[in-house]
């Protein structure tokens, strides 16, 4: 046992080993800009939302429309809405930092109205969430630890269309909350760079429960 010990440090001296921590992601809970991961969550969606249908980047399957809708720091990356097995190519600018659910969900109030409160909202796009199985990560073949530290919920409830053009919107979506797994990037190094990520729920739901998330990006950062 000693002699293996001793021959283990003697490789990983000549041979560094892998850094434990993706360098490429930052911590949990750290801001951007002024903005928690939660209150880009929220940002995330609306996005989502407010992109027309024919040019949504969720929707995109090759990543020529991964530009729409993008403004400020921080450059929105898409999944897929359901279960999604995607690779895309999605050119952006340097200086941005790049954020995106592993895997997530949205709940908010139906076209029909009704009692709905933000606590519902919560507590329906958490239920997935407590059943989130194989979550990865990886940039540039780097993976990253643990990814169920990354999970963030809405600390506000927020209206869903509200990045659309008040006369575009289709319904009051207020209260929505989400909830899920969020990875935060540090600025790309300019160049090309490979990233995947995804998940899966374990849940006997009609809700999404079984949703299987499988997203390639090769992001070419000029």
């Amino acid at each position: 046992m000693i002699h293996r010990t001793a021959a283990f440090l003697f490789i990983a001296a000549i041979f560094p080993l892998p850094a434990v921590a993706a360098e490429w992601a930052l911590p949990p809970g750290v801001s951007h800009q002024g903005r928690s991961p939660a209150q880009l969550t929220s940002l995330w969606w609306q996005w989502a939302q407010a992109v027309p249908e024919n040019v949504n980047p969720l929707r995109d399957r090759t990543g020529a429309h991964c530009a729409e809708g993008q403004q400020g720091g921080v450059w929105f990356l898409g999944g897929g809405f359901g279960s999604s097995k995607i690779r895309r190519v999605c050119t952006l600018p340097r200086g941005k930092a790049v954020f995106f659910p592993i895997i997530n969900m949205v709940y908010w109030r139906s076209k029909e109205g009704g009692a709905f409160t933000c606590a519902q909202a919560k507590a329906h796009a958490a239920l997935n969430n407590e059943a989130a199985l194989d979550l990865f990560a990886e940039l540039d073949g780097v993976p990253l630890p643990d990814a169920k530290q990354y999970r963030v919920s809405s600390e506000h409830c927020f209206d869903l269309f509200a990045g659309m053009p008040e006369s575009q919107r289709p319904f009051d979506a207020y209260p929505a909350a989400t909830d899920g797994y969020w990875l935060l990037l540090k600025p790309l190094e300019p160049g090309r760079h490979f990233l995947r990520f995804g998940g899966r729920y374990n849940r006997s739901s009609s809700d999404y429960g079984r949703m299987v998330q499988d997203i390639e990006y090769e992001l070419i950062v000029q």
